[in-house]
């Protein structure tokens, strides 16, 4: 089995730049709405079961199994059950903290998330470790929780600029479907929700080149890429990089490198 290291570089911080957790809560007690109130600490939730509310100034929000929200220090806000409500907590303070959610924009009127992948598993598994190890437990959670959310966030704002910008849509579409072999503009127009002549004309104007004329400097830099690996089958290339036709692939490897893919692969075997 092929597996890949996986290495991510993690960023310096200073050691004064904090995160204190002080409960971390699972709770199923029935909650009425009487009035609003305050607290002196941040608060994390996440809906496990039931219905809810969320009672803030601005607004009301009904609440679901997966939602995330948040309450802040000196917001006045309110729960209150519905449905066999249940719902677990993390309070926190801290200056890294107070960094992380201005850096994600979470704030007062950004406060609620919906469909955040794998938190529910995480934050059932990590109560269950014990007391002994609450604070790892709970800091973790809540670490996971924010990088979760950054990374949906993230995805939320690539969806919108590609949105904004078909040509960006596109480049995006074609490297990570390059190698398809039953490559289509219709059927990337129809992925991308746009007019196959609007994306034509769209992409020619910004980029100086068709569609597919990118398309294929995408894939022969994937298949001189293949070759330095040490791939030396001119069919198995060309399938790899979305080609049908070996013969074809030959034909567009040659016009645009000037070279055959035979010669290129013998000239890369006598350079090692």
């Amino acid at each position: 089995m092929n597996q890949k290291n996986i290495c991510n570089f993690v960023p310096r911080r200073d050691l004064a730049d904090n995160i204190r957790c002080m409960h971390f809560v699972k709770e199923t007690k029935i909650r009425r709405f009487t009035a609003l109130q305050t607290e002196s600490v941040y608060k994390v939730y996440l809906v496990t079961k039931g219905a809810g509310r969320y009672h803030t100034v601005e607004c009301i929000r009904s609440l679901v199994p997966g939602d995330i929200f948040f309450s802040f220090p000196s917001q006045a806000f309110a729960i209150e059950s519905e449905k066999e409500f249940e719902y677990m907590y993390i309070s926190f303070l801290g200056t890294r903290a107070a960094h992380i959610m201005n850096q994600l924009k979470i704030s007062q009127s950004n406060c609620y998330f919906h469909g955040v992948p794998h938190i529910a598993d995480i934050w059932e598994r990590s109560i269950l470790i014990g007391e002994q190890f609450s604070d790892l437990a709970s800091e973790s959670a809540l670490l996971y929780t924010f990088a979760q959310l950054g990374k949906t966030l993230l995805r939320q704002d690539d969806l919108q600029e590609e949105k904004r910008n078909p040509c960006s849509a596109t480049k995006k579409y074609l490297e990570k479907h390059f190698h398809n072999t039953d490559f289509s503009m219709n059927k990337m127009s129809a992925a991308l929700s746009y007019n196959p002549k609007y994306l034509s004309t769209v992409f020619k104007k910004t980029m100086g080149i068709g569609i597919i004329e990118y398309l294929n400097i995408i894939r022969i830099q994937h298949a001189c890429t293949m070759i330095s690996q040490g791939f030396t089958s001119v069919s198995d290339i060309a399938t790899s990089c979305g080609f049908s036709d070996p013969q074809y692939f030959s034909r567009i490897f040659k016009a645009q490198l000037d070279i055959s893919p035979r010669e290129y692969i013998a000239q890369k075997n006598r350079q090692r």
